[in-house]
């Protein structure tokens, strides 16, 4: 019998559960450095789904740049679902 190429279906939805999470963090980097106002739906909607997917991540690294603040911040966290997701996919696939 050949073995089965590719990767499972749970593997793809773990990646793609990270991947959408990073998506939201680096949706909300953008909404924010561009200045998008906070009484926009889409703003307020992004930024409250972010914020709780931030994690420990506000804050671990100190910056007197705000906007390079923001980017350790969420970026890190961006990251940070990548790689668990990544991770988890390969246990689970």
């Amino acid at each position: 019998m050949a073995a089965k190429k590719g990767r499972s279906g749970i593997a793809t939805l773990i990646n793609g559960a990270g991947f959408l999470l990073a998506v939201i963090l680096v949706l909300h980097i953008v909404l924010v450095l561009f200045h998008l106002p906070s009484e926009n739906g889409l703003a307020d909607s992004v930024r409250g789904a972010a914020e709780p997917l931030a994690l420990f991540f506000p804050g671990l690294i100190q910056t007197t740049n705000a906007q390079l603040q923001l980017l350790f911040d969420y970026g890190l966290a961006a990251a940070f679902w990548v790689l668990v997701a990544s991770l988890l996919a390969r246990v689970f696939g």
